[in-house]
Order: structure tokens, then sequence, then C-alpha cells
């Protein structure tokens, strides 16, 4: 009996121990799982932000691309309405000479 009642004793005493250390595994894997998530969400948010400033400077780069074009497109535009301009006066001055001659005998 007393053999019997230390060997259940043993037994008891054994399970209560791997009982304090699977709690003490949880509690481990719990805090590598929060570690784990914690350097996701920072490795998340630093990819966010480096995808952001790729975004920005993208767009920034487009719309110097576009500010350019316009202000070439604007400089044709000038430089046509200038010689547009040329080739009326230059039109109106003959077309006077020739009012000038059809309505003034000489």
């Amino acid at each position: 009996m007393d053999e019997r009642d230390s060997a259940i004793k043993e037994k008891l005493s054994s399970v209560k121990d791997t009982s304090e250390e699977v709690k003490q595994l949880e509690e481990q894997a719990n805090a590598i799982m929060r570690a784990a998530r914690a350097e996701i969400s920072a490795a998340l948010n630093k990819m966010k932000k480096e995808t952001q400033l790729e975004v920005e400077q993208k767009l920034a780069e487009g719309r110097k691309k576009v500010e350019a074009e316009l202000q070439e497109a604007l400089a044709n535009l000038e430089n046509q309405k200038e010689e547009t301009i040329k080739s009326l006066d230059s039109q109106i001055a003959a077309l006077s000479q020739d009012i000038v001659k059809k309505v003034l005998p000489l």
C-alpha cells in the first residue's frame, strides 16, 4: 500500500510539474507570437512608407515632365503666334498697296 501511495504521489507530482512546464511553454509561445506580430507590423509600415515615398517621387517626376512639355508647347504657340502676326502684317501691307493701286490711278 505504501508503495502504491508513493507511486501515485510521484505520478501526481510529475503531472503537476508538467503542467507548469506547459504553462511556461505557452507563455513563451505567446511572447514569441507577439514579438513576431510586432515585427511584421513594423515591416509592413516600413514598406508602406517606402512605397508611398516612391509613388510620390514618381508623381513629382511626372509632374515635372508634364510641366516641361507644357512650357515647350506654350513657347511653340507663342512662336507660331508671332509668325502668324508677321505674316498677317505683310499680307495687310500687300493688300493695302493693291487697294491703293486700284483706287488711285497713277
